[in-house]
């Protein structure tokens, strides 16, 4: 009899479990998070491996804003089921909400192989490559996402932007005509804008208009830095990038330039810390390796130099300053051929950017009408 009543119960749960997870996406879409969580949870403590299930209880986590706990569990959905491919696009927005740019990029290229018509997928994709600094890249998705959905604004922004971070002035500007943005949007081209042609205070100005209408604009701070640097005033761009990071903590760019930084105020440690984060948020970025290896040539630790070099060597090789600094390396480890051959690479770099400086002069002056004045 006892037997025969727990036959009778486990196929009563049995017949419940299947109701708890519809009852739950139920839950879940007239906005009942507790008790779609509760469901789901019910749910998962007998099949902990539903893709179904575990993506639904992350994209509960996901209303509540709670972003690190919705990525854990559409991670463990996707590795329940790597087929589910709308899951990529889910994960990706949560992603970037806790600004992990490269992850969410991985995920939307991951979505868009299996939706290539997806427009909103193309504009978050070139959004995310704007923040990990591949412009050009950025470019082409947002051409993609306007083309397929054109009247979309937040489109045309993000792609004039794409254009001024790339230095694209005038291709910035002609998209941003009759387009209406927020004042704080419009201010952030028109001081990539004013940057890219080297004015400075002008670029200053606008990007503290940005900070003053919007305090956390991780853009508009982190520029505000970089201004400071050129006008060697450290402890000022220390101050701003520091703040973009607080906005952005994924942000590879501010965190290579405070390595830098914090190296520079003889704060060595901290700043081999933040070189090595910014190798974690970007892939192939030569400027942390190259910084790595100078330190570690200044500290003598000549092998722990050399491998830092070649591989910024490798992302980077027509940079003069990192083939010096290798030949100086080759040198310190008594390899003499070697750097002799890096430092025979420095000179035919430097003669080709004065080649190419002196034709740039030349051309500029055949551009010149007769009868003015040349320089």
């Amino acid at each position: 009899m006892l037997l025969a009543l727990l036959v009778v119960l486990t196929a009563r749960v049995a017949a419940q479990e299947p109701n708890a997870l519809d009852a739950g996406s139920k839950a879940l879409a007239a906005g009942d998070l507790a008790t779609a969580e509760a469901l789901f949870g019910r749910y998962l403590k007998s099949h902990p491996h539903s893709a179904e299930a575990l993506s639904n209880l992350a994209a509960v986590h996901a209303r509540r804003e709670q972003f690190p706990e919705a990525v854990a569990l559409y991670e463990r959905a996707l590795g329940a089921n790597p087929k589910l491919t709308p899951v990529h696009f889910n994960i990706a927005v949560a992603y970037i909400r806790t600004a992990d740019y490269a992850s969410a990029a991985t995920h939307l290229r991951a979505f868009l192989k299996a939706y290539p018509g997806e427009a909103r997928a193309h504009q978050l994709l070139g959004i995310c490559l704007v923040e990990t600094g591949e412009f050009e890249k950025a470019i082409r998705e947002l051409e993609v996402s306007l083309k397929q959905d054109s009247r979309d604004p937040s489109v045309r922004f993000s792609l004039a932007y794409a254009h001024a971070r790339a230095g694209n002035t005038e291709r910035a500007e002609e998209i941003l005509k009759g387009l209406r943005l927020a004042p704080a949007q419009t201010l952030l081209i028109e001081a990539e804008l004013e940057r890219r042609r080297e004015r400075y205070p002008e670029a200053r100005e606008k990007f503290e208009q940005v900070v003053r209408l919007d305090p956390q604009n991780a853009a508009a701070l982190a520029a505000i830095g970089r201004l400071n640097l050129l006008d060697n005033n450290e402890a000022e761009a220390v101050r701003y990038l520091e703040r973009a990071l607080a906005a952005n903590p994924r942000d590879a760019e501010s965190t290579y330039q405070l390595g830098v930084l914090y190296d520079r105020a003889g704060q060595t440690f901290k700043g081999i810390d933040f070189l090595k984060r910014a190798l974690t948020l970007r892939a192939a970025y030569p400027d942390p390796h190259y910084h790595l290896g100078r330190i570690a040539l200044r500290e003598k630790h000549y092998s722990e130099a050399l491998g830092e070099l070649q591989t910024a060597a490798g992302l980077l090789p027509e940079n003069d300053a990192i083939r010096l600094a290798l030949g100086r390396t080759y040198q310190a480890l008594g390899r003499p051929a070697d750097a002799q051959r890096e430092f025979a690479e420095v000179r035919k770099l430097k003669a080709a950017a004065v080649r190419k400086q002196q034709q740039s002069v030349e051309a500029e002056r055949l551009m010149i009408p007769e009868g003015e004045p040349r320089p």
